[in-house]
């Protein structure tokens, strides 16, 4: 029967499949998909086979397998196909979250929600979903075993899906870092005596150890070997990433995407401090951990979102006790049978399928609009009727993406770790307007800019007597040198 409790939770996870549902707007999914395309075809590239700058570089593929799974779902499905297999990434995430916290349905639900919404602005067709669920999977096994809901045998499953990972993610460390985070957590609480009723004992505990250095080692069961294993540090410290590209930069809290992280953040907080039990060592390396890591990098929110859930859950019930509220959010009162009520859950599920479904349909009909509005494609179809698509030029660097979709020879895209922090900051030279702004464009005999209409490079490009406006329209503008 579909009582109001299933109806609850079907309901939360129908919103969260219909806030994952948008289009086809990350700018580094074009190149992606063109990457796929070409492993398939020819092989994983070893250097950049995209750019006219930096030739030959050096290529670490690390989200090769995730490459792949984009590609072959485009070709069986379109990007209608990639927008729905995304959303359903994201709603099996949280759905995983909201198995291992505590309160279910409506305390649980509350926190879900409320992680799903701080780790939205981060959604999309891209490699990072996997890295969303795995965690999640992570998360779901760990707490099952300490909560002697999962076996010891069951926990092999976390070598297996680091194996997985490092092949579609370098960001497979993020489990391993988890795992460490556990074991030792359960060895502090075994030391100083706080382990309490969900501690592991040291049996345990030495078990969790071995499955991590099983995964660590795994690992290298990639087409990039052990370099795989040094490889996120050089990106987690690069320089230029961290000042260019905004989710790499800290949350700034005047933008109200980042204000459920700071809710969730705060409601962690304060459900530790009033909850009835200390916090146990491993909680609060969960929970301080990854709210420093998304406070240093918003890219990092959603794993906070992730993998704090299930301890601000079990916090926030504890603190809760002998409330008014605590029989409801923790399901001891017994739920009265729906009755005549059930036709109308039915009816009002039935009515959120259909909500759910016409959504998708919408976004998924109204995603070519989308793009035209966020990409040149009108000025990309100049470059090719012009035939300056196959010279080189200046471009911005989340056009980049597109461009390689386009087959067009790029000056930069989105492969930051390919071009590294020194030319990145060449590249700025000439989008910044400093000292000696178009020596990035003399030193590699840039034909045409492709940029916003109305930047500041188009502004001095218009009164440049260098250079001559070729193309534009409302998103952007082609410069082309002046013969003369």
């Amino acid at each position: 029967m579909l009582t109001i409790r299933r109806l609850f939770a079907c309901l939360l996870f129908l919103s969260i499949f219909v806030m994952a549902v948008r289009e086809t707007l990350d700018p580094d999914m074009w190149w992606h998909l063109r990457t796929g395309q070409v492993i398939l075809d020819e092989g994983i590239p070893r250097q950049d086979i995209y750019s006219f700058t930096v030739p030959e570089q050096r290529w670490i593929t690390h989200e090769w397998l995730s490459e792949v799974a984009l590609w072959t779902g485009y070709q069986a499905a379109g990007l209608g196909g990639l927008i729905v297999f995304s959303a359903a990434l994201v709603s099996l995430t949280f759905a995983l979250v909201y198995k291992r916290s505590s309160g279910r349905p409506y305390l649980a639900g509350f926190v879900t929600l409320l992680a799903a919404l701080a780790s939205a602005p981060f959604w999309g067709v891209r490699p990072q979903l996997f890295n969303m669920v795995l965690t999640a999977c992570f998360i779901f096994l760990l707490e099952g075993f300490k909560d002697r809901r999962v076996g010891r045998r069951a926990l092999w499953l976390l070598p297996l899906l680091t194996l997985l990972w490092a092949n579609l993610h370098s960001g497979y460390l993020v489990g391993i870092a988890v795992l460490l985070v556990y074991v030792a957590g359960e060895s502090l609480g075994q030391l100083t005596g706080r382990s309490g009723d969900r501690g592991l004992a040291w049996p345990a505990i030495r078990w969790l150890g071995i499955m991590t250095g099983a995964s660590f080692l795994i690992a290298v069961v990639n087409p990039n070997g052990p370099e795989l294993w040094i490889y996120p540090f050089f990106t987690l410290g690069s320089n230029a990433m961290q000042s260019y590209i905004q989710e790499w930069a800290s949350p700034d809290f005047h933008q109200v995407i980042f204000w459920p992280f700071a809710i969730l953040l705060a409601t962690g907080l304060l459900s530790m401090i009033a909850s009835r039990r200390a916090p146990s060592w491993t909680d609060g390396l969960l929970f301080g951990g990854t709210a420093a890591a998304g406070l240093l990098s918003a890219r990092h929110i959603p794993l906070f979102a992730i993998v704090a859930s299930p301890v601000i859950s079990r916090h926030l019930l504890l603190a809760l006790y002998r409330t008014r509220l605590y029989p409801l959010l923790a399901s001891q009162d017994k739920e009265q049978s729906a009755g005549r009520l059930a036709v109308l859950n039915w009816l009002l599920l039935l009515v959120a399928l259909l909500f759910a479904a016409g959504w998708a349909l919408a976004k998924v009909g109204g995603n070519e609009t989308a793009i035209a509005a966020r990409y040149p494609v009108a000025a990309v179809d100049y470059l090719a009727e012009s035939g300056l698509d196959g010279q080189r030029g200046y471009n911005n660097y989340n056009w980049g993406g597109y461009l390689i979709w386009r087959d067009i020879p790029v000056y930069v895209d989105g492969r930051a770790d390919v071009y590294g922090d020194e030319f990145l900051h060449y590249y700025r030279r000439t989008f910044d307007l400093t000292h000696l702004w178009q020596q990035p464009l003399d030193e590699f005999d840039v034909n045409y800019v492709l940029i916003e209409h109305h930047s500041p490079l188009s502004s001095l490009l218009t009164a440049s007597d260098e250079w001559q406006m070729a193309y534009d329209d409302d998103l952007a503008s082609v410069y082309t040198r002046n013969d003369d």
